[in-house]
């Protein structure tokens, strides 16, 4: 067990790393392949949506061959897409690579939390689950960071080169991990599951569910508001103070950061302030971390919207992962898959409405819009606790 988790969490970092790239190097990539921010923006969708689309396929396969063996394939591929976007010499060609990248990258997060669904009781499994979120926290953090670095010095092309090299070796820790058991595969001791095995009858038997309908919708919800926006953090940052990559990555990387150490904490808040103050508390950080760049007179204080944004994002989205991983654990591949699916279909819409946003209306617009969603999404989600 500790052996694919930590392969599978090796794998998350990466796969956060790649995801994150964009928010810093967005100006440099528009720049280089002569496009507008908004469209170089839609590379990011065409990652995402890709990215939530394959849920679809990946989970059922996994509840039937296992989530490291599923995971191994995909990353190898991933590997491989991931460094051709450094040689990508047009808006389109990049597209077509990041949505490759983003249909492969699909299985990582999603399967580690089924996975973490069946090796961890559910009474320890926030913390692992928070741990792992840790990780990829960890890896957007460092992302944002390094992307600002190498966009300011080298060149936006020679990160998606190194991270295609870093995500073979973790290819290789994958296919020394051994397969799951049968047990685990299955899961032999949860309830049968109803009319077959096909992959849209397991799809109907999640759907039945409503609290899974309720929680689907609010993670989409989340993705749309938060994920969409964030993406044109940097940008903002460059257009309101001109700051430069190195500036603006680090800058970004508060959030990652925060991110990382919520997520050390959340082991000792859950028993004082349950899910319900996780979900409360986090959605009024995130809402309000986009509410104070409306008027940000300064750019230094950014960082703290970026670490409310952070601890806000570790409380409210781990609450709704570990309730993903119990909504029906006959299938919980295909469970985990559909809310990841809920999760990057909101975040690729949201980014190409918010890139149509900033350039009709600005950058204030987009940070009021943000806000006002998440506390949308927050009363809602509160409600459904």
């Amino acid at each position: 067990m500790g052996a694919g988790l930590a392969a599978l969490g090796a794998a998350a970092f990466l796969v956060s790393l790649d995801r994150s790239i964009f928010a810093p190097l967005l100006p440099a990539i528009a720049h280089d392949l002569q496009t507008t921010i908004g469209e170089a923006g839609l590379a990011v969708t065409a990652y995402v949506v890709p990215y939530g689309l394959f849920q679809l396929f990946y989970g059922p396969v996994a509840d039937r061959a296992g989530k490291i063996a599923v995971v191994r394939w995909a990353v190898l591929v991933f590997a491989a897409g991931t460094a051709l976007c450094g040689l990508a010499q047009g808006i389109l060609v990049l597209d077509l690579l990041r949505a490759l990248t983003g249909a492969c990258a699909a299985a990582v997060i999603p399967l580690s939390l089924a996975y973490i669904g069946d090796v961890v009781p559910y009474g320890r499994r926030q913390g692992t689950v928070a741990t792992l979120m840790g990780v990829t926290s960890l890896g957007t953090a460092l992302s944002t960071a390094v992307g600002g670095i190498v966009g300011n010095f080298l060149s936006w092309r020679a990160l998606f080169g190194f991270y295609g090299v870093c995500s073979l070796l973790v290819t290789l820790a994958l296919f020394l991990v051994p397969g799951e058991s049968r047990g685990r595969r299955g899961q032999a001791s949860a309830p049968a599951v109803e009319g077959g095995s096909t992959s849209w009858e397991r799809y109907r038997q999640v759907l039945r569910s409503g609290p899974a309908r309720a929680l689907y919708l609010l993670v989409g919800l989340e993705g749309l508001f938060v994920q969409g926006g964030f993406t044109y953090l940097g940008a903002y940052l460059q257009a309101r103070f001109g700051l430069d990559y190195l500036g603006i990555g680090l800058l970004l990387a508060a959030y990652g950061a925060a991110s990382v150490v919520a997520s050390r904490l959340l082991p000792r808040l859950l028993p004082l302030v349950r899910e319900e103050g996780l979900i409360l508390g986090g959605g009024l950080l995130l809402a309000g971390g986009f509410f104070v760049l409306a008027p940000l007179p300064d750019w230094r204080l950014f960082p703290l919207s970026m670490v409310a944004m952070g601890v806000g994002f570790s409380f409210f989205h781990s609450t709704l992962q570990v309730r993903a991983t119990e909504l029906v654990p006959a299938l919980r591949g295909t469970s985990v898959a559909l809310f990841a699916f809920s999760l990057f279909l909101g975040a690729g819409v949201g980014t190409a409405a918010m890139g149509w946003l900033v350039s009709t209306a600005g950058y204030v617009p987009l940070v009021l819009v943000c806000g006002a969603g998440m506390l949308l999404v927050t009363g809602a989600a509160r409600l459904t606790w």
